[in-house]
């Protein structure tokens, strides 16, 4: 089969020269594993004819693999032979179809035949080296070496987890012997949020010119407030619409209106506009901040209640 192929190949080839009909050689089409695979594609022309060949990438089909393409040119009884080696192989065993190709000569199409590849395993020659006898498996019984090299990430990951375990019962047993019997004091939002801003003015942002991490942490203090106030998601609001809908329920004056809307509008500033207001200035915006919340202030929060137990 392998002859048959090459004898018409050949054939083809010499007659083609003349026709300017492109040829296309085979190397083989039996292949190992990994084995490469050449094929020609020929055109013999004149030198200005346009010829275009196949642009191949990595694949020829599916299974085939492209290893490399090589492209030449000679000079046969005066006339150009334009040549295009294309060395594929495929790693993968079976039969397998390299397509057709489509060469130009002069924008006139012709296409390549169709190939068989077939593609084996190397077998192995059990002959020169003949197959010995299984021997079983020999167990040694593991030492606590062998467990510890096995699973210690698992013991490191346990005792820590029983450490942490350990400290947190002994910290929430002094906390509960601290606690007086029967009462428990439930903190007012109010506290909570002049606490968070005392000690925003104690941090460092201002000194480092990070103005807007100020005045966003200043926003997010006031509308965490708002929102355990008046039991309404306010963090969900623009700083325009939150003014708005403040005043709308009367839960704010004219004054305290005008103060929101200073803070409020610095806030944008910094953040949007980069602006960076002077230390002082903002010193003014975070007393304003702390007399809005201690002015809407209710001092239900700060009652004593008795203990759930």
């Amino acid at each position: 089969m392998k002859f048959k192929i090459i004898i018409v190949s050949f054939l083809w080839y010499c007659v083609s020269f003349y026709a300017q009909t492109p040829v296309s050689i085979l190397s083989k089409t039996h292949i190992r594993y990994g084995e490469p695979i050449i094929l020609k594609l020929q055109v013999q022309a004149e030198k200005t004819d346009n010829i275009v060949f196949p642009e191949i990438k990595d694949t020829l089909s599916w299974h085939l693999e492209v290893l490399g393409i090589e492209k030449d040119t000679l000079i046969r009884r005066g006339k150009p032979v334009y040549t295009n080696s294309i060395t594929f192989s495929g790693y993968e065993e079976g039969t397998f179809t390299v397509p057709s190709q489509r060469i130009l000569v002069n924008s006139k199409e012709y296409f390549t035949p169709r190939y068989k590849i077939t593609v084996s395993s190397i077998p192995a020659d059990s002959l020169k080296n003949p197959p010995y006898d299984i021997k079983p498996i020999i167990t040694e019984p593991k030492i606590f070496r062998d467990y510890f090299e096995q699973y210690w990430l698992y013991m490191v990951m346990a005792a820590t987890i029983l450490i942490v375990a350990i400290i947190l019962a002994v910290l929430y047993y002094l906390e509960r012997k601290k606690r007086k019997p029967g009462t428990h004091i439930k903190v007012g939002p109010d506290i909570l949020a002049i606490k968070k801003l005392k000690k925003l003015e104690k941090s460092n942002y201002l000194d480092k010119g990070l103005s807007k991490k100020y005045y966003s942490e200043m926003i997010s203090i006031l509308k965490e407030y708002m929102e355990a106030r008046w039991n309404f998601p306010a963090t969900r609001f623009l700083s325009d619409d939150l003014i708005d809908y403040l005043e709308d329920k009367n839960w704010i004056d004219e004054k305290e209106r005008h103060d929101l809307s200073i803070i409020f509008n610095a806030a944008d500033l910094a953040k949007f506009a980069k602006s960076r207001p002077e230390i002082s200035e903002t010193k003014v915006h975070t007393e304003m901040a702390k007399k809005f919340i201690n002015e809407t202030k209710t001092e239900f929060y700060n009652l004593k209640t008795q203990d759930e137990y």
